[in-house]
């Protein structure tokens, strides 16, 4: 009989993702983070995730822009696609994903979700690092893909 052999590859990513809960449009909620935060966020091409049956996609709007002195790299990506699919079903309301890429010795990501979560328009953020189950692995390697392929941002 054959021995079979099995591999577990594992996806590690420099990627930390923070989960918004905000009722406000995309666009408004971009708006509110650059005048109030300092931001500079801009829209960029719409993420595709295929369907599970294979047969159509959903497309989730994505916003981004770089420090390029600070090595930080930030995207917004709205967690309901235009026809109203969930990227992430869990947690429940979730609202937006933030995607921030940096270096964690000289970023303090709690400081972040502070100021995030003080604006008035936000009902919570917190760090979904440990909370988005088995699928995170998954969307990051196709977020990964997409940022190389479509989400460049562009310099000012």
């Amino acid at each position: 009989m054959a021995k079979k052999t099995l591999f577990r590859l594992e996806f590690e990513t420099e990627y930390r993702v923070v989960g918004v809960f905000c009722p406000e449009k995309d666009y408004r909620f971009c708006w509110l983070l650059n005048s109030k935060m300092g931001y500079n966020f801009r829209r960029l091409p719409d993420f595709e995730q295929a369907s599970v049956d294979g047969n159509s996609s959903d497309f989730y709007s994505v916003f981004g822009f770089e420090i390029e002195s600070l090595q930080r790299t930030y995207f917004l990506m709205n967690n309901r696609s235009g026809n109203g699919s969930r990227l992430f079903s869990s947690p429940p309301g979730l609202d937006y994903l933030m995607l921030v890429k940096a270096d964690e010795s000289r970023f303090n990501f709690s400081d972040l979700v502070k100021k995030i979560r003080s604006l008035p328009q936000v009902t919570a953020s917190y760090l979904l690092d440990d909370i988005l189950g088995k699928n995170k692995g998954i969307f990051l390697y196709d977020f990964e893909l997409y940022v190389t392929q479509k989400g460049k941002i562009q310099r000012n």
